[in-house]
C-alpha cells in the first residue's frame, strides 16, 4: 500500500491519551458481580466496554428470569433490564450515577436489586 500525504484543513488534531476506566479492572468486575450475587443474582458474565466512556454490563439469572444492568457512560445511568420473549429487553429501573467510583456503583445496584427489583428509580 502506498503512503499518501495528508492534508489539515486548520490545526492538526490533538492526540489523545487513551483512558483508563476503573470498570475494566478485575476489581472492579468483582466487586459489581460480587453485588449482584449478593442480591440473588446467578451472575453470567460481565462485559466492559473498551471505549472512551467507560461503559459495562452485567448479565444474570434472578428468579426465573433474564435480566441484565447496563452501565451506559455517555449518558451516566446505570439501567436495569429484562428479556422478552423475543430479542428486546425491557426497562425494570434506572438509577443516574454521578459519583464514578467502585463504592459508588455497587450502592446503585443494591439500590436497583434490593427490596424492590422493579421499581424504576429516578
Amino acid at each position: 500500500m502506498a503512503e499518501h500525504e495528508v492534508m489539515w484543513i486548520g490545526r492538526r488534531p490533538a492526540a489523545m491519551a487513551p483512558v483508563e476506566h476503573a470498570t475494566g479492572t478485575e476489581a472492579f468486575a468483582e466487586a459489581v458481580t460480587g453485588a449482584c450475587a449478593a442480591c440473588g443474582c446467578d451472575v453470567e458474565d460481565y462485559v466492559a466496554a473498551a471505549g472512551p466512556y467507560g461503559s459495562w454490563l452485567v448479565r444474570f439469572g434472578r428468579d426465573g428470569r433474564r435480566q441484565r444492568l447496563v452501565w451506559n457512560g455517555k449518558d451516566g445511568r446505570l439501567v436495569l433490564e429484562e428479556a422478552t420473549t423475543g430479542a428486546q429487553w425491557n426497562e425494570r429501573g434506572s438509577s443516574p450515577v454521578s459519583t464514578r467510583d467502585q463504592a459508588t456503583f455497587v450502592a446503585a445496584i443494591r439500590a436497583l436489586l434490593g427490596d424492590q427489583p422493579h421499581a424504576t428509580q429516578t
